[in-house]
């Protein structure tokens, strides 16, 4: 009867836990109003531009909380967000490179600030391109950026 007990336990963490747990997206409208609370009538607090990564941390019918990489955060129209990753530079200057390797050529040199695409994963690298030509440029530490 305990083994059944702790399996049904487990079975519920296991099932609850995608529910409960945040996960990362990017604005998809340029300008979009980030509010204070989920009403068309609230206080805007701020102002998110296309390809924004944030992390998603709940929702309440059509409006979705979220952080971003400065730490603001807000509510915003869920039609305004998408499930398309993107990262943001955090340093001032950082290297995007042919392969995911300190050894392999830099192809582009990147700014804080700037939104790249996120095309994949490996290691401690992440595959960066660019957002709306959807264009695969190269490969970044994942220590640099943030929203992978």
């Amino acid at each position: 009867m305990r083994k059944i007990f702790y399996l049904a336990v487990t079975l519920v963490i296991i099932l609850a836990g995608p529910v409960f747990a945040s996960s990362m997206g990017s604005i998809a409208k340029d300008r979009v109003n980030v509010r204070s609370k989920p009403a068309l009538g609230s206080e805007v607090l701020f102002q998110a531009y296309l390809g924004d990564p944030i992390q998603i941390e709940r929702q309440q019918k059509n409006w979705v909380y979220f952080t971003d990489w400065r730490n603001q955060a807000g509510w915003v129209y869920k039609p305004l967000v998408s499930k398309t990753q993107t990262a943001v530079i955090l340093v001032d200057d950082a290297n995007i490179r042919k392969g995911p390797s300190l050894k392999m050529p830099v192809v582009l040199r990147a700014s804080q600030g700037d939104i790249y695409k996120i095309f994949g994963e490996k290691g401690n690298w992440v595959h960066v391109g660019y957002y709306i030509e959807n264009e695969k440029i190269g490969w970044v530490r994942d220590d640099l950026v943030w929203g992978e």
